[in-house]
């Protein structure tokens, strides 16, 4: 068995209604100024007002800062980071999806660490101080990003995506209740980014046996729960399953590496603002093809997870192609736009492909895609 590291340091509270204890929780830690992070959707549909609620019963007091933007710029979390110090806060409180989640951890390190954030990503950048106390409650089942160790941030002048590792939630508390208000549409959208980190999770180069366990566990509670959940989303079982199962996939992926959709997807979300889930699936059913001959025993390891009938004698393509089949099967049923319906012209492929190879995920398949077969699984996913 080859040499692996296994990063599992998060605490959880999981369970429906265990959102309403993150005062008493804050408490235990320590805290007494605490500076709740969330976007104005979240805030208009009052998911945070009875934890504010939970943490001023607790006796501390609370400032807020909720003008998380999606794929959230370093500028904004320079300006949260101002707001907690103005508050005297010592705590961070995320409510929200991963935009949330990764500007309340890029303000965790600014209330520890001088500005800007953005020195602390350089390979030569300066040393840094653990960041504050910080407890991320998901409203999405999805990015995982309350148990991983990374924020995933955007430059303000090159627009690329970039990560600043080494950044932990102090807790998790997943509360599948809070993902009852979830539209169909994104529940869809972020039960595919789950999907897509236990896959990669288990065909990464990087693979190893902790990440293929939780990644295949994963991808089965994924494949039976996200049609309930898009179909009917006050199925609190399926809800409850999905936030499990995105969350696991959160330790799979923090445990190895997402790798070519991802690349793609952030290259996508950069250039034209697409949701997460839906563009790193653009290229889902073409990527599992591509690597399928390359790993075929964790292809075929992804197939059997999905259900599918794998064998001794199945090969990595065919696996490959039974799971592209798959995975159009469910966007059919979850709904998934296509390059097309994104309004993404064939002409732009070959800058999308090459952004895509400069994206930090983009080593870690395990197959090297160059630029020209990049924009040859894009033309393909143009077709559908």
């Amino acid at each position: 068995m080859k040499e692996f590291n296994i990063n599992f340091t998060v605490p959880v509270l999981f369970g429906v209604g265990t959102s309403l204890k993150t005062g008493e929780q804050l408490k235990m830690l320590g805290a007494t100024r605490a500076l709740f992070v969330f976007d104005q959707g979240i805030k208009k549909a009052g998911i945070p007002d009875p934890i504010i609620k939970s943490v001023k019963d607790a006796g501390l007091e609370v400032s807020i800062f909720d003008n998380v933007k999606a794929d959230p710029p370093f500028s904004t979390i320079e300006e949260g980071a101002a707001v907690g110090r103005k508050a005297g806060a010592d705590s961070v409180i995320a409510i929200g999806g991963g935009s949330s989640m990764d500007t309340a951890k890029g303000i965790s390190i600014l209330l520890k660490n001088p500005s800007p954030l953005k020195q602390y990503t350089a390979p030569n950048g300066p040393a840094r101080k653990p960041g504050s106390i910080l407890i991320t409650i998901p409203t999405t089942s999805g990015t995982g990003s309350e148990v991983t160790q990374v924020a995933v941030l955007t430059d303000d002048e090159t627009h690329k995506k970039g990560g600043i590792a080494g950044v932990r939630a102090t807790l998790a508390i997943v509360d599948p209740a809070l993902t009852k208000g979830m539209p169909p549409v994104i529940t869809a959208d972020t039960g595919l980014d789950a999907l897509i980190h236990a896959i990669e999770s288990v065909t990464s180069v990087v693979a190893n046996p902790m990440s293929e366990i939780v990644g295949e566990r994963a991808i089965s509670i994924i494949v039976e729960n996200l049609p309930r959940a898009v179909k009917d989303g006050n199925d609190i079982e399926a809800r409850s399953q999905m936030a499990f199962a995105a969350m696991i996939a959160g330790f799979g992926f923090d445990n190895s590496m997402t790798h070519l959709p991802h690349s793609v997807g952030h290259t996508l979300g950069s250039m034209y603002h697409l949701p997460h889930g839906n563009a790193c699936g653009i290229i889902l059913p073409e990527a599992m093809e591509f690597i399928a001959e390359t790993v075929p025993d964790a292809v075929k390891k992804v197939a059997g997870a999905m259900g599918l009938k794998v064998t001794d004698s199945t090969s990595g393509k065919e696996a490959g192609a039974m799971i592209s089949k798959a995975v159009l099967d469910l966007y059919a049923v979850i709904g998934q736009k296509t390059l097309k319906q994104n309004n993404i012209a064939e002409s732009d492929f070959p800058a999308i492909a090459e952004m895509a190879t400069t994206d930090v995920t983009y080593p870690f398949c395990p197959r090297k895609a160059s630029k020209e077969e990049i924009i040859t699984m894009l033309q393909s996913a143009y077709k559908r």
